[in-house]
């Protein structure tokens, strides 16, 4: 771990650990269902086999959408998900909520001030007055708390002072009064923030390297409500690592299947991952992998190439948003 007096003294290298594949084609712009399927799209395995829903999750007409990113739910159901817009524009919004069953979508924000600079992770939250809040991460050295419509309660940059800041996630675990951010484009550190204005509270640990507690492009973060853990999608090792909430490590989740895992999301006794490969893995609760639904391999040509993130739905359906070309898919539980 890293205290405030020690990360000062840290000279942070610039990390490339971003998303882009060498060769990925320029990104695709559009917002409509994709053309009607000839035959269903079903993947997966034993209790966990889902199809392709087209006429759900979809995006307002008048959103031009570059990169997809970030998603969660409210304790109600409904859907929220952030994204990096084409351009910036005056009436440009990057946040939109579903409603639980991926109809009436509605943008949401006053102003734009959330679009600017490259919008990421995104995470719910229940503060300390039960009010329900969301935490935006921006890779431009931003982090923004808002409430449930996109109304900014804070706004938080790195001082550049503090080295190299790039954050992909942030997430509060319950109880707590710090936010934690996965700096994952950046120092490849975990750092904590004071959850009341976004302050940071002096407590970093991680750092670039692929010993365990160690980092690589830690790209989502997720408190892990089985084993009252944070559990972090370490893209750049293929791996997920357990850490307490005082930032000791745990343990590690690995397997073939997860080849670059984005981020993580927990139903019950169950774990989402979604990998930019391709792939959602869920696993069980014993962190075995249960079922794997290819997205990337059987909808690649429509555009749903690179898992970002995805969550579950109250009713076990799956939301995933892919990076580039972004787009945001709905997948149903088969029973």
């Amino acid at each position: 771990m890293q205290t405030s007096a020690s990360l000062a003294a840290i000279a942070f290298t610039p990390n490339a650990h971003s998303h882009h594949y060498v060769n990925e084609a320029p990104f695709e712009t559009t917002n409509a269902a994709p053309p009607p399927l000839k035959d269903p799209i079903i993947s997966g395995g034993g209790d966990f086999r889902y199809q392709y829903v087209t006429d759900k999750l979809v995006l307002p007409a008048e959103v031009r959408m570059r990169n997809g990113h970030g998603l969660c739910r409210d304790t109600q159901g409904n859907i929220y998900f952030t994204f990096e817009p084409e351009k910036v524009e005056e009436q440009t919004r990057c946040l939109v909520r579903f409603a639980p069953d991926g109809t009436e979508p509605v943008l949401l924000g006053s102003d734009n001030a959330l679009a600017h600079g490259v919008p990421h992770g995104l995470n719910i939250d229940i503060d300390k007055d039960g009010n329900a809040v969301l935490y935006h991460a921006n890779n431009e050295a931003t982090v923004h708390k808002t409430t449930l419509d996109g109304r900014i309660l804070w706004t938080q940059k790195w001082a550049p002072q503090m080295g190299n800041y790039k954050p992909t996630d942030a997430v509060a675990p319950p109880g707590a009064d710090r936010v934690l951010i996965a700096d994952g484009y950046g120092s490849s550190m975990i750092h904590a923030l004071k959850s009341a204005d976004g302050v940071y509270a002096g407590k970093s640990w991680g750092g670039l390297g692929s010993a365990h507690g160690e980092l690589n492009c830690p790209h989502g973060i997720t408190f892990d409500t089985r084993r009252k853990l944070l559990l972090t999608a370490d893209r750049g090792n293929k791996r997920l690592e357990y850490f307490t909430l005082s930032g000791f490590y745990h343990s590690t989740i690995a397997a073939k299947e997860i080849t670059a895992p984005c981020n993580a999301d927990i139903w019950g006794d169950f774990v989402l991952v979604p990998d930019l490969d391709g792939p959602l893995v869920i696993l069980d609760k014993e962190n075995q992998v249960a079922s794997v639904i290819e997205v990337g391999k059987l909808l690649g040509d429509y555009g749903f190439k690179h898992p970002h993130d995805a969550i579950w739905l109250a009713n076990g359906d799956i939301a995933v948003c892919t990076w580039n070309p972004g787009r945001l898919g709905y997948w149903k539980r088969l029973t």
